[in-house]
Order: C-alpha cells, then sequence, then structure tokens
C-alpha cells in the first residue's frame, strides 16, 4: 500500500515536470493558449489519480469515528 502511495508521488512530480517543460517551450513560441491547454490537461490528469485516494482517506476516517 505505501509502495502504490510512493509511486503516485513520483507519477505526479514527474507529471509536474513534463507539464512545466512543455508548458514553458510553448509559450517561448508564442503558443499560449495551447501552453495554458496543457497545464489544464495536466491538473486533470492528477485530479483523476489523487481523487480515489482522497475518496478512500474520507472513508477510513469515516469508519474509524463511525460517522454516517
Amino acid at each position: 500500500m505505501i509502495v502504490d502511495e510512493i509511486g503516485i508521488l513520483f507519477f505526479l512530480a514527474g507529471l509536474a515536470i513534463v507539464v512545466t517543460i512543455i508548458h514553458i517551450l510553448l509559450k517561448q513560441a508564442g503558443r499560449e493558449e495551447y501552453a495554458y491547454l496543457v497545464l489544464v490537461l495536466g491538473i486533470t490528469i492528477a485530479l483523476i489519480k489523487v481523487i480515489p485516494m482522497i475518496m478512500d482517506l474520507f472513508q477510513q476516517v469515516e469508519s474509524v469515528f463511525y460517522l454516517y
């Protein structure tokens, strides 16, 4: 379980680096609309990976405190 979480951290770090590099290259090339599209795509991919983990966290907190 911890290995998966570390893997997701490395995935998100790699995604951030790649998105940043592509954003800088596109912005310097004068393609700002594509640069912002890359940012939105990167945020979307990150959220798709993180939201299930957040849902699991809330379910675990709910089960610990017996919330309904």
